[in-house]
């Protein structure tokens, strides 16, 4: 057995995966149970470390224990800001955690997006770089970089918070935060289905059914040369592009890793005219630095055990 050990934990709307995980990245047991988002704070919370328990027991060997979260995190306090999907607002939960366990070992919290990118820097395409940036693409957008081996963080921890960010506000589509034509509007899940059904009454032989516009219904119709998908995801790639080339020409890194499920869905069909857009709007010296990589599929639970990792590597560089 592996000398060194991790806890990794991923909590989602629908499932929170646990994961024991050795340096190497290997991963020797792990558990998926319920989130149950309806559920009592407090109550998921003893679910949680009743799960962490049956592990601290089993291997002793354990040195801490990483957990990603979607949305906003102090992660210097530990403390869950806004989890809209689970329905948390300032929840403690390190120390709400620690106060179940039945060992004191340290315990890191990130939000999901920041937990991807630590994944590919310990175990995935990011390896050995020391100048990178993460767009997550699956329903929504956000983003992750890290610069000089650090993790970028923001004053209230809302970095990069990149789908957002407006590149139409006048007469873009409606985005749910309020603002119209944000970045996500067209590179997420929701921005395709969006697309696609503004569009729709303009394309009659479109082979996507009116009553069932999904991502999957896009891209299966992009693949046989439908115009309206074929429309929608070259909207998407040339958004994406100009996302690339705003990253590169403000972060300079040596890679842009595209992780997320919809990444993985269109990759091959928008990465020739991503970069192609890319181009356009960098300079030379940036563009030539820098390469678009998809990312390696990482088991999420496993991701997020490089937090402890990554933050013991952060201290001794601090």
């Amino acid at each position: 057995m592996a000398d060194r050990l991790t806890i990794g934990l991923d909590i989602g709307a629908t499932k929170m995966a646990f994961a024991v995980v050795d340096v190497a990245g290997t991963v020797l047991d792990e558990t998926v149970l319920p989130t149950l988002s309806t559920q009592p704070y407090a109550q998921t919370v003893e679910r949680i470390a009743a799960q962490l328990n049956t592990y601290l027991a089993e291997y002793p060997l354990i040195e801490g224990i990483g957990i990603g979260v979607p949305g906003p995190i102090n992660r210097e306090a530990g403390v869950v800001l806004n989890a809209v999907n689970l329905g948390w607002q300032n929840c403690p939960l390190r120390d709400d955690l620690l106060a179940h366990l039945t060992r004191t070992l340290p315990v890191y919290i990130e939000n999901d997006v920041n937990v991807g990118l630590i994944s590919e820097y310990f175990y995935g395409k990011a390896k050995d770089m020391t100048h990178c940036v993460y767009l997550a693409i699956g329903t929504g957008l956000g983003g992750a970089v890290i610069i000089n081996d650090q993790l970028m963080r923001g004053a209230t921890y809302m970095e990069m918070e990149i789908g957002h960010y407006a590149i139409d506000p006048v007469n873009g589509r409606q985005c749910t935060c309020g603002q119209r034509g944000c970045v996500e509007m067209s590179i997420s899940g929701k921005g395709l289905v969006s697309n696609a059904t503004a569009h729709h009454a303009d394309y009659p032989d479109t082979l996507i059914p009116v009553d069932d516009i999904t991502t999957y219904a896009i891209i299966e119709a992009a693949r046989h040369d439908d115009e309206l998908a074929t429309f929608v995801i070259d909207e998407a790639a040339e958004v994406l592009g100009q996302l690339c080339a705003w990253c590169t020409m403000i972060f300079n890194p040596n890679l842009i890793v595209l992780g997320g499920g919809l990444s993985h869905g269109i990759y091959d069909l928008v990465i020739e005219k991503t970069r192609a857009e890319m181009r356009k709007h960098c300079l030379p010296q940036s563009y030539d630095a820098v390469s678009i990589e998809l990312s390696h599929s990482i088991n999420a639970a496993m991701g997020a055990s490089a937090l402890v990792w990554y933050f013991q590597k952060e201290s001794q560089l601090s």
